[in-house]
């Protein structure tokens, strides 16, 4: 049980920033973290109503958005670089919890991967996702599809920090665009569970998976919890891959791909404002991400095309939403190009 003491000092700070909330100025990112922030705790008391397991859940959003009020109130206050720098570092940091989280939520629902997996046979003939790493198991080609898997965040955490260094105001929409695109993407997840192949066909015969049988998992991950199967490390690039599935992995999150989704997506924001350079040095990392996701049983090629096709309807609506969250229109940067030129 928590401490009546402490239960009173966040109502206390609570207050405190309710009473002060038209001094606060939240950047758009921010905003839209709290909306989801919402929107996703009336699904975890749904959760807790029907299971009884989501008291935790709430209770960490609590937490969330009390530093997002702490962080946005200070940069408010203060109008200092570094504490701005925070606020978009910490709303990026969320990510990796946000994403372990929707596995709580769709592992009440009924499974899809039979469903997605029967698309790609019914496309193919095959499963590209088990005769792509037959066709290709050279250690050499296995480690290039780990680099380009896990090279996932680093490429969007760079291209932000590009953006932050190189053109403040475009960043603010780039981040945006990136923030906005992850919680759709995890708002789906919720609607459409799916663990991938890495996780399905582990729990299928393979004369099933030759024969184009796919059977439904049902509630399966509603009571169990299957880890991922793991081969020794033999390479760098295998360890780092290794590392991250034993701690982030879920069997969650396969349709659509947020991989592909958002990796498209700083192409297109990239492309959108001329930096051909950079697109140009981005692009072989694409490249690998794309084909890593079905090398290593990730996603279904279905989940790459649902994926692509997003990256680009959430673009669109970011372009439509980002003024009625920020009071600026997402072309604004030019503006400030000009104001740096003279």
């Amino acid at each position: 049980m928590i401490n009546k003491k402490i239960i009173n000092h966040i109502f206390q700070i609570y207050l405190f920033f309710i009473m002060n909330l038209r001094s606060i100025k939240f950047n758009p990112a921010e905003k839209l973290t709290l909306y989801y922030i919402l929107i996703s705790t009336f699904v975890a008391f749904y959760i807790n109503l029907k299971f009884g397991t989501g008291v935790s859940l709430i209770g960490i959003r609590l937490l969330i958005s009390a530093v997002i009020l702490f962080l946005a109130y200070q940069g408010s206050s203060r109008e200092k670089s570094s504490i701005n720098f925070i606020r978009y570092l910490f709303i990026g940091s969320l990510f990796v919890y946000w994403y372990s989280e929707t596995f709580y939520f769709n592992r009440y629902f009924e499974n899809f991967d039979h469903l997605l997996a029967r698309a790609d046979f019914q496309m193919f003939g095959f499963q590209p996702s088990i005769i792509f790493a037959q066709v290709f198991p050279q250690h050499w080609f296995s480690e290039l599809m780990n680099l380009g898997y896990i090279s996932f965040f680093p490429m969007l955490a760079f291209t932000c920090l590009y953006f932050y260094v190189t053109n403040r105001k475009y960043a603010e929409f780039f981040f945006f665009t990136t923030v906005l695109a992850f919680f759709l993407f995890y708002l789906l997840f919720f609607l459409i569970p799916a663990s991938g192949p890495q996780y399905y066909f582990q729990l299928i015969d393979n004369k099933q998976i030759s024969a184009g049988i796919y059977p439904s998992l049902g509630d399966y991950f509603s009571n169990n919890y299957i880890s991922l199967r793991h081969t020794p490390p033999n390479g760098f690039f295998s360890f780092c891959l290794d590392f991250i599935r034993g701690d982030a992995e879920r069997p969650t999150g396969a349709f659509p791909s947020s991989h592909i989704g958002n990796s498209t997506l700083v192409i297109i924001l990239v492309l959108a404002i001329r930096e051909y350079k950079l697109a140009l040095l981005l692009s072989p990392l694409y490249v690998l991400l794309v084909l890593s996701t079905v090398y290593l049983g990730a996603h279904y090629v279905t989940d790459v095309i649902a994926g692509f096709i997003s990256a680009f309807v959430f673009y669109g609506l970011s372009v439509y939403l980002y003024p009625l969250f920020s009071g600026n229109n997402h072309t604004d940067y030019k503006i400030e190009n000009k104001k740096n030129s003279k």
